[in-house]
């Protein structure tokens, strides 16, 4: 019993100090505000996006449907990682659809409900971890995003 108990001490022990080696590599640089122009984390850095505020009236893709695409105006909250979109919140404003327009103006128009693809704000989108070398930006003007830029001690 005895060893038993010595044995889990140690792996405790040891567990506990690995940890917090662990997180000695990391050291805090500043903080830092990201908004719609594209940046860059910089080498020897990594950032952890906290926060994400504001949303924007955007054109948004719908649907491609029959070999057309299919936009409409959504109010919506996120931002791109690497180029890929990564959305918090998203709803439609108007059940128009306009044919092949990403700027959302007349040229063939539908009408659809669209309320199946809104959704609220999601919580677990954030933190996120973004190495060196990777590239964010918010998806509008009007978003922005909080985040802590660490130095990577080697």
């Amino acid at each position: 019993m005895k060893n038993t108990l010595n044995s889990i001490f140690c792996f405790a022990f040891v567990s506990f100090f690995s940890v917090l080696s662990a997180q000695g590599s990391l050291q805090y640089n500043q903080a830092k505000i990201v908004t719609d122009q594209l940046q860059t984390v910089p080498a020897n850095k990594v950032w952890k996006i906290t926060a994400i505020y504001g949303k924007d009236e955007v054109c948004r893709q719908v649907v491609p449907l029959f070999g057309s695409n299919w936009w409409s105006k959504a109010l919506v909250s996120g931002f791109r990682l690497n180029n890929v979109e990564i959305l918090s919140f998203r709803k439609f404003l108007t059940q128009t659809m306009y044919n092949n327009s990403n700027t959302c103006t007349s040229n063939g128009q539908s009408s659809y409900d669209f309320s199946p693809l809104n959704f609220e704000s999601d919580p677990n989108i954030l933190p996120i971890w973004v190495p060196a070398g990777a590239t964010v930006q918010t998806v509008g003007p009007n978003i922005f995003l909080s985040a802590i830029e660490f130095n990577i001690i080697p």
